[in-house]
């Protein structure tokens, strides 16, 4: 196979092709180092020599609507004079990854419309393997995260592993990025987030919250000047409880009979402006 084309659709360069092999849908490239390295990278003497080799899987970019493999001879050297002993170099991919970069890149790319399982279904490989690459991408492009210009933010918990495990996230209510996910629901989950605010002499003017007590109190130590705000969610929920409570007790102090029946079944009345009535609405149904 040309080398030409080997860099062109692959990216393989300073390789060649030795042979093709088809198996099923998927096409097996078998390549090897055009040059064997002839001095020592650490001493620079020349009595380095071949000490074994092994052979390597890689996921290349699909062709044809086929999976390819690039099986590449990986040749491993030693020198006679300093004892260093070594792999060649793999230009086309990062340390024990069975996928090269080019491959690394198209499924990143396929993500921005699709989902783990799709990409894992289209391109034949593991749904680890996707996710791997993924979380490799976001880490390189958006850990850490720049906490210039952040004034509002949002705290909140969620539940992982069917909610035996428990994560906190800080969210810039801006932009919408995520500036920090700890470990835990508690204080602790936010100490490195706080150390970073004061390293960096951040100023938060807003910080939204559900009913924590953990997370007030960390608000209210590590940001005593900012405003906390609590979500909308959160209010409504207790508003809705402690009505259901008034609305119970109400029930259960009522002697009429109608106005046990308008006062069953009808909290949002409750919510209306004004004083509600129950003896003009009882009055109105009759």
């Amino acid at each position: 196979m040309n080398s030409s084309f080997l860099y062109h659709a692959w990216g393989l360069y300073t390789l060649e092709c030795t042979r093709e092999e088809y198996k099923g849908n998927t096409i097996i490239l078998h390549v090897q180092t055009k040059e064997r390295i002839k001095t020592c990278p650490r001493c620079g003497k020349r009595h380095f020599v071949k000490n074994g080799y092994r052979f390597r899987d890689f996921v290349g970019l699909p062709i044809g609507g086929k999976k390819v493999i690039i099986r590449m001879k990986v040749q491993r050297y030693k020198c006679k004079d300093c004892d260093f002993d070594q792999q060649e170099r793999i230009p086309f991919a990062t340390g024990s990854r069975s996928y090269t970069h080019r491959f690394a890149k198209y499924v990143v790319d396929l993500l921005r419309g699709m989902t783990l399982q799709d990409v894992s279904n289209h391109l034949g490989v593991s749904w680890d393997t996707v996710k791997e690459i993924h979380s490799t991408y976001l880490e390189r492009h958006y850990s850490p995260p720049s906490l210039e210009g952040v004034e509002n933010i949002g705290i909140d918990e969620f539940a992982v592993r069917k909610g035996h495990v428990y994560k906190t996230i800080v969210v810039d209510l801006d932009s919408g990025r995520i500036l920090h996910v700890g470990d835990g629901k508690g204080t602790d989950a936010l100490t490195g987030f706080w150390r970073k605010v004061k390293r960096k002499g951040v100023r938060i003017r807003h910080v939204a919250t559900d009913l924590s007590t953990a997370f007030m109190a960390s608000v209210m130590e590590n940001c005593p000047e900012a405003t906390l705000v609590f979500d909308h969610f959160h209010v409504v929920k207790l508003m809705n409880e402690k009505l259901d409570d008034i609305r119970r007790k109400a029930y259960s102090m009522e002697k009429d009979v109608n106005r046990r029946k308008v006062l069953k079944g009808t909290r949002y009345l409750l919510l209306g402006n004004g004083a509600i009535n129950t003896s003009k609405i009882s009055s109105k149904k009759l």
